[in-house]
């Protein structure tokens, strides 16, 4: 029996395409739990072509809401030629009647549970059209992914770890907690220093002398080199004080660089902060999402506080861990005044890296049930849900304007002054590594 599952690429216009790839876990952990006995292939599609003619037994396709369209599209290829299809993810979760006029059988949630059942059953020629698990699966229960049935050439040279799952915030425009429960899962330490093992070597990153060196033209180069570059796909790094101080003590014995998703409150616990420095944290991805007091309290994040986001950021600097920052644009509260607020406290507060988009009502999270009530989306081409494309009416603007002042943001962030100002003065943080990445967002905006 062969299944090939696939990571469709939504057709966009080449000027928005992002200019590296990190990876995913998803499909592998897949993979990890399919029966023995099965060939399973995984196939990229933004690096490579589909064979539609390819003798397989069972296609799985996973989306998010922008990719969906062209998930549909590779379903009603395959079914034309006979082949099931079975479909997964946060938008068929969402939306799995939508789905099932596409495939065969659509998995509701975390596949890794219900997976086997659902391969048993195809096996016997009785496949259902819903898979739906019980509840949320122990992760201390997963198996290992395996990260060999992707292709390592076509992404950046670092692995991607998962060590939580779930999150207690109730954001109103994200679809991650739902579809993974509000309630944070940890793997147990001893896993995760079992499948670190399997990545990299504990201990120095190389002998002394060297290392030595090479730090003198930048002190990150030794471990650019030697790839132990580490990336935590968690939503929270931080949410578990215990289970986060005991992680980051762990990575320190790795000596590696890595890098994770935290509130921007990780600022103001001295502990938490000093033991991500230490363990070789290089940056801190912070959804800021926005200064005003009222959107933040609308969409469910009012833990955040604007006041004391430029001090933050100054203590998380003076503790040499640099920050990838993410800012929403389009809520009810933003006039025309919210792109150079943006502006002005990316390049003041020399955020190394920053991102703003525009807010994407999902299917199935309360953003959308909300807008859908007042009659305000417009819009219902899934792949214009990319946090890039307006697909409601805002409040306080037009919705060219907002388009235009989202691009603006990126221009002006990225623009080769603003690069000066935010990396390249001192003082430094991580300048190698952001330089790289400031660059490359340079080149996209430049298309725009």
């Amino acid at each position: 029996m062969k299944i090939l599952l696939i990571s469709p690429e939504r057709e966009r216009k080449k000027e928005e395409a992002f200019l590296f790839r990190i990876g995913f876990l998803n499909l592998p952990y897949v993979a990890a739990v399919t029966p023995s006995g099965v060939e399973v292939r995984i196939i990229d599609e933004a690096f490579e072509k589909i064979n539609f003619e390819e003798k397989v037994d069972l296609v799985g396709l996973t989306a998010q809401t922008p990719a969906a369209p062209r998930a549909y599209q590779i379903a009603d290829e395959f079914r034309k030629r006979g082949v099931p299809v079975v479909m997964g993810g946060v938008h068929a979760s969402m939306l799995p009647d939508e789905a099932l006029r596409h495939v065969d059988a659509v998995v509701i949630g975390e596949a890794e549970e219900i997976w086997p059942q659902l391969i048993e059953d195809f096996r016997k020629g009785q496949l259902k059209q819903i898979y739906q698990a019980s509840g949320f699966i122990n992760p201390s229960q997963l198996p290992f992914p395996k990260r060999e049935l992707l292709n390592p050439k076509f992404y950046l040279p670092l692995k991607l770890l998962e060590t939580t799952r779930g999150c207690p915030h109730h954001c109103d425009f994200c679809g991650v907690s739902k579809f993974f429960g509000f309630k944070y899962r940890n793997r147990p330490i001893a896993e995760i220093d079992r499948e670190l093992a399997t990545l990299f070597q504990k201990g120095p990153v190389m002998s002394p002398f060297p290392k030595k060196v090479l730090s003198t033209f930048n002190k990150d180069l030794p471990y650019f080199l030697k790839r132990k570059l580490l990336y935590i796909i968690d939503s929270n790094i931080a949410g578990d004080k215990r289970f986060a101080l005991e992680l980051v003590s762990l990575l320190k014995e790795y000596d590696l660089l890595w890098y994770g998703h935290a509130p921007v409150s990780i600022a103001f616990d001295q502990k938490l902060l000093e033991g991500f420095s230490q363990s070789g944290c290089i940056a801190i991805n912070i959804g800021f999402e926005s200064f005003s007091l009222k959107n933040l309290k609308a969409m469910g994040k009012g833990f955040n506080q604007p006041p004391h986001y430029a001090e933050a950021v100054k203590r998380i600097h003076d503790h040499g861990v640099g920050i990838m920052g993410t800012f929403i644009v389009g809520l009810d509260d933003d006039d025309q005044g919210v792109f150079q607020r943006i502006i002005d406290f990316c390049v003041d507060s020399k955020l190394d890296w920053a991102l703003t988009f525009i807010m994407a009502p999902y299917p199935g999270t309360e953003s959308y049930l909300r807008l859908e009530r007042e009659g305000r989306i417009f819009c219902r081409d899934w792949e214009k849900y990319d946090s890039l494309n307006v697909v409601y009416q805002p409040l306080l603007m037009s919705v060219e304007n907002l388009e235009k002042g989202m691009k603006r943001i990126w221009k002006e962030v990225f623009s080769l002054p603003s690069i000066y100002r935010r990396i390249l003065k001192k003082p430094w943080i991580h300048p190698f590594f952001y330089l790289v990445m400031n660059f490359q967002f340079h080149h996209l905006t430049k298309k725009w």
